[in-house]
């Protein structure tokens, strides 16, 4: 299994890869470089209103999504939206001790969990209920509970396939990436409407929105305390991508189906953040280096809601 994940990254960073994503990736990057000096030169402050960077790159993506069907975008956008996304998410755990990843207690694993695991069973039983299929109710379930897209493909890769299987994953990718924005955008204002404090705000976003990109975007336009809370409840649930998987697959099998036999990769991202933050425990990362790292990563963040934006299709989902 390490091996070949080791060669799936080797594969991903690779020369030629990066070439073709480049015209992509620089799109990316100059969208979100409007947004950071538009954020820097207070463009966006109007009088109390405030409009974060993030929204701003979302805005300017979605404007330019007819652009995404172009051949010499696409593999830059995906490379943005998924691969420079984890790396800036895994880059973040150079700012966090790991005593910090334990101070919330267990409410983040209580909420991780429970988020997880009802998400999934009540997927699989509303689906009954609106007449659809088990499998579609696992395939929604598991995206929304665990981690989106990303979920969505590892659970299809272990779902028996049918004639709508294909239909069925982009409407739960669509739907998800869809939903997500929607709630990075619509969450964070309820924090003080809810009389959250920040921690109780941040394990509610990590614990809520379905997708990695969209719990870092929402948590940073509240702050580095609330954006590390979230993150931290966040990946803990992506921490159950591998069991809840390998749950519906067995689950499946179990019922006389002949489940798929693709089994889905461990989240690498994820040990890379729980390294970093080990690193900076232990006093290794400079304090330069430390900020350095830090501005890499939300910039990291911003790029890949912009791939984000230039990929949420609303026309598409509608169709769908």
């Amino acid at each position: 299994m390490a091996s070949s994940v080791a060669v799936d990254i080797a594969k991903l960073w690779a020369p030629s890869n990066l070439r073709k994503a480049a015209p992509g990736i620089a799109l990316c990057c100059a969208i979100a470089t409007v947004a950071f000096v538009a954020n820097a030169r207070h463009w966006m402050q109007f009088g109390k209103v405030f409009i974060p960077p993030l929204i701003v790159t979302l805005v300017i993506g979605m404007m330019l999504q007819p652009l995404s069907a172009r051949n010499v975008l696409k593999p830059g956008l995906e490379f943005a939206g998924r691969t420079l996304l984890r790396t800036g998410v895994a880059l973040y755990g150079v700012q966090l001790t790991l005593g910090q990843l334990v101070n919330g207690g267990a409410l983040p694993i209580v909420i991780a969990i429970a988020a997880v695991g009802l998400t999934i069973v009540f997927g699989a039983l509303a689906a009954r209920a609106m007449g659809l299929s088990r499998d579609f109710g696992f395939l929604t379930g598991c995206a929304t509970g665990v981690c989106g897209a990303a979920a969505a493909m590892a659970t299809s890769a272990v779902l028996p396939r049918h004639e709508n299987s294909d239909r069925d994953l982009a409407f739960a990718v669509m739907g998800v990436n869809f939903i997500s924005t929607i709630t990075m955008v619509v969450y964070p204002p309820l924090h003080t409407a809810l009389g959250f404090s920040n921690f109780e705000t941040g394990v509610f976003l990590g614990g809520a929105i379905h997708d990695v990109a969209q719990v870092a975007g929402a948590g940073q336009t509240l702050g580095p305390t609330v954006l590390s809370d979230a993150i931290i409840t966040k990946l803990l649930r992506v921490a159950f991508l591998l069991p809840a998987v390998t749950g519906i697959a067995w689950w499946v099998a179990k019922s006389g189906q002949a489940a798929g036999d693709a089994r889905p990769s461990p989240p690498v991202f994820l040990f890379g953040f729980l390294a970093l933050a080990a690193l900076y425990s232990f006093g290794l990362v400079p304090a330069e280096v430390r900020d350095a790292i830090t501005q890499i990563s939300s910039f990291l963040i911003i790029l890949a809601i912009a791939a984000l934006g230039m990929k949420t299709s609303l026309l598409a989902l509608a169709r769908i």
